[in-house]
C-alpha cells in the first residue's frame, strides 16, 4: 500500500515537489580497527537537506552535515576525530552530498550517484536509498560504506602505514540513516 501511495503521489503530477528537512536529524557513523573487533560509532547531525521528485524520479538532492557535531561517547576519541588527523573539523565545518543524475524509483530504491565533499575534497559515491511515504512524510533510509582515505583522512590507514599492527585502522567507514523529508 506505501508503495502504491508514493508512486500515486510521484506521478500525479509532472511538476517538481520539493521536499525539505524541517528538523534536527542525526546519522550514525561506524568505524572499525583493521585487526581485532573494536568499532566505535558515534553520530552526525544534518544541518540542511532538499530532494525534488518529478513523477517517479528524484531529480535533486542536497544533504550538508553539520560536522561540528561529530559525536562519541569516548572523548578522547571524539576529540581525535575532529582534529587534523580526521576530519579537521576547524576547517572543514560541513560535509555535504550532492546528486550528480537524476535517479530513477524502482520498487522503493534508487541508487543515488553524487558528489560527497569531505574536507574539502569532492569525490562520486553511490548510496542505494529506500524510499517510502507516510502519510505527509518521505522517509530516505540508507546505509554506505566509504572509503576515508579517498577524502585524504589517512591517520593510521594500513593502506598507507604498513607497520601499523595492531594500531591500524581501516580504510572503511559505515555512515547510515533514515531522513524524514516533508
Amino acid at each position: 500500500m506505501k508503495k502504491f501511495i508514493l508512486l500515486l503521489l510521484l506521478s500525479s503530477t509532472a511538476q517538481a515537489q520539493t521536499f525539505q528537512i524541517t528538523d534536527s536529524q542525526t546519522l550514525t557513523w561506524q568505524g572499525k580497527a583493521a585487526v581485532g573487533g573494536y568499532t566505535p560509532e558515534g553520530t552526525l547531525e544534518i544541518e540542511s537537506a532538499s530532494f525534488s521528485i518529478t513523477n517517479e524520479t528524484i531529480e535533486a538532492l542536497t544533504v550538508t552535515i553539520d560536522m561540528n557535531t561529530l559525536e562519541q561517547e569516548n572523548t578522547q576519541l571524539r576529540n581525535h576525530l575532529r582534529d587534523k588527523d580526521f576530519f579537521h573539523i576547524a576547517e572543514y565545518p560541513t560535509a555535504t552530498f550532492q546528486l550528480s543524475n537524476a535517479s530513477k524509483i524502482v520498487e522503493g530504491k534508487a541508487l543515488l550517484t553524487g558528489k560527497m565533499t569531505i574536507r574539502g575534497i569532492t569525490q562520486t559515491e553511490t548510496i542505494e536509498a529506500a524510499i517510502e511515504q507516510m502519510g505527509d512524510q518521505i522517509f530516505l533510509t540508507f546505509e554506505h560504506t566509504m572509503d576515508r582515505t579517498d577524502y585524504d583522512v589517512i591517520y593510521n590507514s594500513p593502506s598507507f602505514f604498513k607497520k601499523l599492527k595492531d594500531q591500524a585502522i581501516a580504510d572503511d567507514f559505515v555512515l547510515k540513516g533514515k531522513l524524514v523529508f516533508k
